[in-house]
């Protein structure tokens, strides 16, 4: 692992698993205006960074659109739109499978060559509650917990 990195780690589900459990609610996304210029690598940083910035960035992001009210009027109401689209999306696959879905974004310039974290386009969608713990480790959660790092040497 190079300098400045550090190890990340999630369930993952891929693009397909999870559009065979909530098709109707990918397709709201996919069929909504300007996903051709975002995109799911955007959504998925918009996501990670909880900014709707990033989800307008790629929209404005060529300069032709420098009228500020403009611009974030186009923000608000694409932003709006999305999170009522992604929310939808969470509420689904919770519903569906008792599991809470959230989003992680991958860089491929910045990841290594051995990464595989099953993106769609940079966006991972991530699944919690798949690990419960045993009785005797509830007993004990307090004070033994899950620790990540990376060591140079």
């Amino acid at each position: 692992m190079g300098m400045g990195s550090f190890a990340v780690n999630s369930f993952v589900i891929g693009y397909d698993d999870l559009k065979k459990i909530v098709p109707k609610e990918i397709n709201a996304i996919e069929n909504e205006q300007f996903f051709k210029e975002i995109g799911w690598g955007t959504i998925g940083q918009w996501l990670s960074c909880d900014d709707d910035a990033h989800l307008v960035m790629r929209l404005m992001g060529d300069g032709s659109r420098d009228d500020d009210y403009n611009q974030k009027v186009a923000e608000i109401d694409v932003s709006q739109k999305y999170n009522v689209h992604v929310a939808n999306l969470k509420n689904a696959f919770n519903k569906k499978t008792g599991l809470t879905l959230y989003f992680d974004h991958y860089d491929m310039d910045g990841g290594d060559r051995h990464d595989n974290p099953n993106d769609k386009d940079g966006c991972i969608f991530c699944v919690d509650g798949m690990v419960q713990l045993t009785p005797a480790g509830e007993k004990y959660k307090d004070i033994i917990t899950e620790h990540r790092w990376t060591q140079f040497g």
